[in-house]
């Protein structure tokens, strides 16, 4: 059993493609991305930092 009341809750997090920044927040111009959970979700950020993207 998950004892985790978040695992479930679809994790989001917001992409600007030009601009190369991952945001935690909404952002005008940004892509929402959604995420199954909260692991998934800080996977794609390490990702994209270790690849030039910025986190605001």
């Amino acid at each position: 059993m998950d004892d985790d009341p978040d695992a479930q809750i679809p994790q989001l997090l917001w992409i600007n493609w030009t601009e190369h920044i991952v945001s935690f927040h909404l952002e005008d111009g940004f892509e929402e991305v959604e995420f199954p959970d909260h692991d998934a979700m800080l996977e794609y950020v390490f990702q994209k930092t270790s690849n030039g993207f910025r986190i605001q």
